[in-house]
């Protein structure tokens, strides 16, 4: 596919899915291009959940109850942006159109196995410095817990509302001063950062998510048709930088058609440089596990592997979100197969240096050959329990 700038709701990205759905038809499977609207510009609405939160704080020391009230709802509606759940300060940002291209394969098999795959590409700006995100990289392994690039903003307005409430109560001891002086501090050093991605460029977008894009591309091709209790979908999701709006709207559209205990989603995001990782939890917010089902496939996988050791694949925690978050978040068995460095962070994300030429096509073909053996062993393990009418399919182990 191209990589030009491929930026939510911009021609380059429309121009991207009218190249996939034609991919997706050379290889002999039906597509089509859904369109929808999005709100992708983030960093605006995190701008002014950070001013909204700074401002609070500062109302908590003439008037507590109001300084609580507002941060209560900077709060509120900073978690919903967050956990795919609803938008409230995002209803004030720009609209454009953007599109999901889906192609579905309809075999009469008890399953569906979705393969999901953002094609768009994020701007860049000095939160995703290297400097700044191989320091947090480093912490993250040292305390063994990893930082998210945004963490931080969400803890500080958390912290600040924790604040309020005891400043609503009485309570506004030095402790509490203090507490209330870092954490503000904390945003108002993020307004800067922030804003800079606001001005920012649209990066390539080989690694996120291209190398996602092709791999998935690679699979359908290997595998479609061929499995013996699932059909293959391939969902390439546009606005996957919004963040994850294109997959929001798809599973809004077709959770209610679809059987939470008959289909999967497997996501491939940024499978081009390091080796292979499989995320057991993820989320901006709160991390939220995926299937143990799918999570144990995997980890059989790792443990076959030890004595090869081809693929150098691991479980991780991961701090950001995919789209099999929103699956996950809706019910569905979710999980996401990405790759990393020996810190556990992704090389050149977000950056102008994330470019066709810094791919590695080792990186690229150990993500194929795991997500190989994950769908056939999905389609051996689990399958056969879907062809009986009675069985609960993934719902037995879902938790």
């Amino acid at each position: 596919m191209a990589f030009e700038p491929r930026a939510p709701g911009s021609d380059a990205e429309r121009r991207a899915a009218r190249h996939l759905k034609e991919r997706l038809e050379a290889l002999g499977r039906d597509a089509e291009i859904e369109p929808m609207e999005v709100r992708a510009r983030y960093e605006l609405v995190h701008l002014v959940h950070v001013l909204a939160a700074i401002a609070g704080s500062i109302l908590l020391v003439v008037s507590p109850l109001a300084g609580t009230i507002l941060l209560l709802i900077t709060a509120v509606s900073l978690y919903l942006d967050l956990t795919a759940s609803f938008e409230l300060v995002r209803r004030l940002t720009p609209r454009r159109a953007s599109q999901n291209v889906i192609s579905r394969e309809d075999g009469g098999r008890p399953g569906t196995l979705v393969l999901v795959a953002h094609y768009d590409a994020g701007r860049t700006g000095a939160p995703f410095g290297r400097r700044l995100s191989e320091v947090r990289a480093r912490i993250g392994t040292r305390i063994r817990r990893p930082i998210g690039a945004f963490e931080a903003v969400w803890w500080s307005v958390a912290v600040l509302l924790a604040c309020g409430v005891l400043r609503l109560i009485g309570i506004s001891i030095t402790p509490v001063v203090v507490v209330q002086f870092v954490a503000t501090v904390v945003l108002i050093v993020a307004v800067p950062l922030i804003a800079d991605i606001a001005f920012s460029g649209t990066v390539p977008g080989a690694n996120d998510n291209a190398s996602g894009v092709a791999t998935a591309l690679r699979l359908a091709e290997r595998y479609g048709d061929d499995l013996d209790h699932f059909d293959l979908w391939v969902l390439l999701t546009g606005a996957g930088e919004g963040p994850l709006l294109g997959m929001r709207n798809w599973v809004r559209s077709n959770r209610r058609s679809l059987d939470a205990a008959r289909t999967a989603f497997v996501c491939i995001d940024e499978v081009g440089a390091g080796t292979v990782r499989y995320v057991s939890k993820e989320g901006f917010a709160l991390a939220y596990p995926f299937h143990p089902a799918l999570i144990d496939c995997c980890r059989q996988i790792e443990q076959e592997d030890e004595a090869e050791n081809r693929y150098g694949a691991r479980s991780l925690v991961s701090r950001s979100a995919s789209d099999a978050f929103v699956a996950r978040r809706a019910g569905f068995p979710a999980v996401t197969i990405t790759s990393r460095n020996a810190l556990d962070y992704v090389p050149r994300h977000h950056l102008p240096a994330d470019a066709p030429d810094r791919i590695d096509a080792d990186s690229l073909d150990r993500a194929y050959r795991f997500c190989s053996e994950l769908i056939e062993l999905i389609d051996e393990r689990i399958g056969p329990d879907l062809e009986r009418d009675e069985a609960a399919g993934f719902e037995e182990d879902y938790s």
